[in-house]
């Protein structure tokens, strides 16, 4: 019995050694050291422009249809497909909000959520007709949820849109063309950085997209889907059989901007299955990529394992999916939270604050 112990002593003490030297003789991937600058340009330059540009080219598709459906020339089905178009472009560029996005509060502007009957209502009754009398309605009249309320109107209606209405949304259309046009001339704008310039200025800005990140992962996790369930539990709505007032009217198209949210969450947060950290200077550096540079491996990839936990559990939703299904995938998104919260902000030299975007 004691040459046995000793034998297994030794093999245990063997294998040790041997792990050991494996970690740090042999790293898991060469990773690159990425200042705050190449993290920026990464991110304004090879990342967010592409997204600005087909943002763009879907709100202008949407005034055309728009346009084209008030003429009787698109079916409203048509329309609704290319509101959820335009509306998934928007969310995919627009998570996390950073920079311009920031500065001109773009989602206060163009996705005020919940939208307000009476104020929709009575700003149809004053009848705008330019984009500048569409200055002074209010933004919870505006943008894409106002949007869906109308075209969920002339749905219930079975009759065509009426004419003021249809202005009136044609407006609404406009505006969202007119906010995506200037995102992507500011995009342009810092593309160009020399951010090497003004190492303050970009650390600040670093600290800003950590920060907003979880910010965006927040509002998709509680804003979004979480805190609609639990207010209508609690208020006894459930039991009326009312539905649970998600930002977006039609479950299909709630399930595919909580995706395209997640998707662009996921797109800076976790390298693409299979590859290795870019090189400095071309593509996006994700925060796994980050971490990874650091030599922080271990909890790379504990960040890659949690964020991989959150992609199943959209993936396995539907439109049909229940409120229990829903608060499974959000109990995923609160353990990446805390994991964020409470290691991987701080190995990235990050503090964790607040922005003035944090609540729109």
């Amino acid at each position: 019995m004691t040459q046995l112990i000793r034998a297994l002593c030794a093999a245990a003490l063997t294998c040790g050694l041997s792990a050991a030297t494996a970690q740090v003789t042999a790293p898991v991937v060469a990773a690159p050291y990425y200042s705050a600058e190449q993290a920026m340009q990464s991110l304004y330059t090879h990342h967010l422009p592409p997204l600005a540009k087909d943002f763009l080219a879907q709100a202008d598709r949407l005034v055309e249809t728009t346009t084209e459906h008030c003429k009787g020339q698109a079916t409203l089905p048509a329309l609704r497909a290319q509101w959820q178009n335009t509306l998934v472009s928007w969310e995919t560029l627009s998570t996390p909000a950073v920079g311009p996005l920031i500065t001109r509060r773009s989602q206060r502007q163009i996705d005020f959520w919940p939208t307000r009957p009476d104020l929709l209502r009575r700003s149809l009754e004053k009848a705008p007709a330019t984009l500048a009398d569409m200055d002074r309605v209010g933004t919870p009249a505006k943008g894409f949820p106002a949007f869906e309320v109308l075209m969920n109107q002339w749905a219930a209606s079975r009759q065509p849109a009426p004419a003021a209405a249809c202005r009136y949304a044609e407006l609404v259309a406009q505006g969202i063309a007119a906010e995506a046009r200037e995102l992507h001339n500011e995009l342009g704008t810092w593309a160009g950085k020399e951010w090497d310039d003004e190492p303050e200025a970009t650390t600040g800005s670093l600290a800003e997209w950590v920060n907003q990140w979880l910010a965006g992962l927040e509002r998709l996790r509680w804003a979004h889907i979480e805190k609609p369930i639990t207010t209508h539990q609690t208020t006894g709505n459930a039991a009326k059989g009312t539905p649970v007032p998600y930002a977006r009217l039609d479950r299909e198209s709630g399930l595919r901007d909580w995706r395209a949210q997640w998707q662009s969450l996921l797109a800076q947060g976790r390298l693409p299955p299979g590859s290795s950290p870019p090189a400095a200077g071309s593509a996006l550096v994700p925060m796994e990529a980050l971490l990874m540079g650091r030599g922080q491996l271990a909890l790379a990839q504990k960040w890659g394992q949690a964020l991989d936990q959150v992609t199943a559990g959209m993936d396995k939703l539907t439109p049909r999916s229940n409120e229990r299904e829903l608060l499974a995938v959000t109990k995923s998104m609160k353990a990446v939270t805390v994991l964020f919260q409470n290691e991987v902000a701080a190995a990235l030299d990050v503090p964790l604050g607040f922005s003035d975007a944090d609540g729109d």
